[in-house]
């Protein structure tokens, strides 16, 4: 069996394989999504590993570059995401191949941690490979709408024409950067990053509200029963006091969607003279993902244990 670098060429049979390995699921498994994902991040294109069998592709191994940042520290980031196995080879230990090898190559490029976050069942192979726990991400939740409005995807369509998000991130020039919280890690935040993340990505909408200078929000509308929970994805403030117009800005948007429930994780990138958290919102809850992380080039990774001072949003880490 022959482990190597997957080139563009090999993007149709990948697709095939991730198909034919995991079905399409709630993510559609297509050329556009790939690309998007693995080529197209701000943060450089993914290391992808596949695994041969006679020149055909048997495995596929995806570690997804990200960054963590405060303002005097830069953390390189893989995030462990794709991974298929035709069904005709599984239980040969194609996957533990692929991650292992992607692992060391990743240490030997000097990329400090890799993290993830696995379902129940995958969990167990990444800790016999020397993943550990983190912990579950804290979310903070509240009530929304005394009168929360029932979900339609017609609804959805209004609400993300009327808080477009190219129409808000298009306010910043291409080489806006928002400076790094002091002390807590988080996704630093450009136009770049909101672009792709949030205005290119071909299969969930979000919505947003820009005032340049002032404060940002990003959003997502997310089914919950019948009705509709908002979840914050990004949140920040350029300067002091703009808490406050900020607050506004937000319920406002709840005024017209009227979830019935608001989630939103801490963000250090959010000046605000008194709480960290949203008004109205309770928590920390430890309702998130449960995350794994292995440190590669970076030794230790007390900051990020039980996320110490590691503040991802929602968006952040969102599975896609």
């Amino acid at each position: 069996m022959e482990i190597s670098q997957a080139n563009k060429k090999d993007l149709p049979e990948m697709i095939t394989l991730l198909k034919q390995s995991l079905g399409e699921g709630l993510i559609p498994k297509s050329e556009e999504y790939f690309i998007w994902k693995h080529e197209k991040n701000p943060f450089g294109k993914s290391k992808i590993l596949l695994a041969r069998e006679d020149g055909k592709i048997v495995g596929l191994r995806a570690f997804m570059h990200w960054k963590w940042a405060t303002s005097s520290e830069i953390i390189s980031a893989v995030r462990a995401v794709d991974t298929a196995t035709d069904p005709a080879y599984q239980g040969k230990g194609i996957f533990k191949k692929l991650t292992l090898q992607a692992v060391d190559e990743c240490k030997q490029d000097g990329i400090d941690l890799v993290f993830n976050t696995p379902n129940n069942i995958s969990i167990q192979g990444y800790l016999k490979m020397g993943w550990y726990t983190a912990g579950k991400m804290p979310v903070y939740a509240g009530p929304g709408s005394l009168a929360p409005r029932l979900f339609s995807d017609n609804f959805l369509e209004k609400v993300y024409s009327n808080f477009n998000t190219k129409d808000a991130f298009s306010k910043f020039p291409e080489n806006w950067s928002l400076p790094n919280a002091v002390t807590e890690f988080h996704t630093p935040i450009s136009t770049a990053y909101l672009n792709w993340r949030y205005n290119d990505c071909p299969i969930v909408n979000y919505g947003a509200v820009i005032e340049k200078g002032k404060f940002g929000i990003v959003f997502r509308l997310k089914k919950i029963n019948r009705f509709i929970e908002l979840r914050i994805c990004e949140i920040w403030t350029e300067q002091e006091n703009m808490d406050v117009p900020a607050f506004k800005a937000l319920k406002k948007i709840m005024q017209f969607c009227r979830p019935a429930l608001v989630t939103c994780s801490e963000s250090p990138l959010f000046i605000t003279q008194k709480k960290k958290r949203m008004p109205g919102l309770f928590g920390p809850f430890k309702m998130g993902p449960i995350t794994t992380l292995k440190p590669l080039a970076k030794d230790k990774l007390n900051n990020f244990d039980q996320f110490n001072h590691w503040k991802p949003s929602i968006g952040s880490m969102e599975l896609f």
